[in-house]
């Protein structure tokens, strides 16, 4: 138990000192193109409730934790959705000194459940408040595990086995296994573009009664880890889309252009001439309104906006417009509105999830209407 106690001191020592040493170079993980692969290991303490269990989370550091592990490995679809698997194994120990009617119960069980399952994986901090290259990302898994354990039940007092794992007593059989239902918040903080740490804790629900040999009112046991871990993060990135066949694939930073530092020349007044009148057919009035592709607000200016979308095609420049303080970036200039709409599909395809069609008439954001859409 003291080497295990080492090693994960010195794990967690290394991991320290990879962030310091690679923090100078503040890139963050999730600037690594989707989809990709992430690898981790994941060291800390296990703790059991149940049946044999009556203390709560810090009273257990007095001795009823047990060293936690697990690899994992996991494919991240898109900035948001994973899936992945897992190999997971705990040492369990948990004291019980009296039951619940206060008469004297001297239980005490010690043991290990080892783990293997899948599960699913969600960005938390890109679901609610949109993807951008962050340090520090909120997560959650849920999943489904088989756990198979081994242990040992006994009399505190005189360490008497009252059952253990392949004790034969008449009249008494238990499960050595089961489903497990795994739930996980944690973080996950960026120390270089390939590297991340990672900060956890989980919930396991084990849907049986019979990990500790005893039922006494929990109808599942419940396992709870604190892990701390480091991961690898690799991947063939987003497939960049073909240019579109009005224009070539850019191949610099998008030039922004301000219309709002430049102010447009008044075209002068001219005097028409006295012409004689003639009765013609009335033509259609010129459309004095252009769509746009709208991709991105923000408060501040952005110079380029590769900074944001780095891996994205553009097929025409970057327009931004400033009012009220709200930078609006939008792209391309369309006089129908299928045209807009559907340059907006593709640039949601291309990663610009958030794209959207927008209207504008001397330069000036206005409102889309059902006459403007025909």
């Amino acid at each position: 138990m003291e080497i295990t106690k080492r090693a994960f001191l010195f794990f967690i020592l290394l991991a320290f000192w990879g962030s310091a040493a690679l923090n100078a170079q503040q890139r963050n993980v999730y600037d690594y193109p989707a989809p990709g692969w992430e690898f981790g290991v994941q060291l800390g303490f296990g703790q059991y409730y149940g049946d044999i269990s009556q203390k709560s989370y810090f009273q257990k550091f007095s001795g009823e934790t047990r060293f936690s592990g697990q690899l994992i490995v996991r494919r991240h679809f898109d900035e948001r959705f994973g899936l992945g698997f897992s190999l997971h194994r705990s040492g369990l120990r948990s004291i019980k000194d009296n039951f619940s009617d206060g008469t004297i119960a001297n239980l005490e069980y010690s043991g290990r459940i080892f783990e293997i399952g899948v599960h699913g994986y969600l960005n938390l901090s890109n679901l609610f408040w949109g993807y951008q290259a962050r340090q520090l990302n909120l997560y959650a898994t849920l999943g489904l595990h088989y756990g198979d354990w081994r242990g040992t039940l006994m009399d505190s007092q005189n360490q008497n086995v009252i059952f253990e794992e392949g004790l034969n007593i008449a009249g008494l059989t238990y499960n050595s296994g089961g489903m497990v239902i795994p739930a996980t918040l944690g973080l996950k903080y960026a120390i270089s573009r390939n590297l991340s740490l990672d900060f956890n804790g989980s919930i396991h629900t084990v849907l049986s009664d019979d990990l500790d040999y005893y039922a006494d009112g929990f109808k599942q046991d419940i396992l709870l880890f604190t892990h701390v871990g480091i991961a690898y993060h690799f991947g063939e990135g987003r497939k960049k889309p073909r240019p579109a066949s009005i224009g070539a694939e850019p191949t610099g930073p998008v030039e922004v252009i301000d219309y709002d530092r430049f102010e447009t020349k008044k075209e002068e007044k001219v005097v028409p001439a006295v012409l004689p009148v003639i009765e013609m057919e009335p033509a259609p009035k010129p459309k004095s309104f252009e769509f746009r592709v709208q991709v991105l607000a923000k408060r501040e200016n952005i110079a380029h906006i590769s900074q944001i979308f780095p891996n994205v095609t553009f097929d025409y420049p970057i327009v931004v417009n400033n009012y009220q303080g709200i930078h609006r970036y939008s792209t391309g200039s369309f006089s129908s509105f299928n045209a807009a709409q559907a340059y907006a599909n593709t640039m949601r395809s291309r990663g610009i999830h958030d794209a959207f069609v927008v209207a504008y008439r001397n330069d000036v954001r206005i409102p889309i209407t059902a006459e403007m859409k025909e």
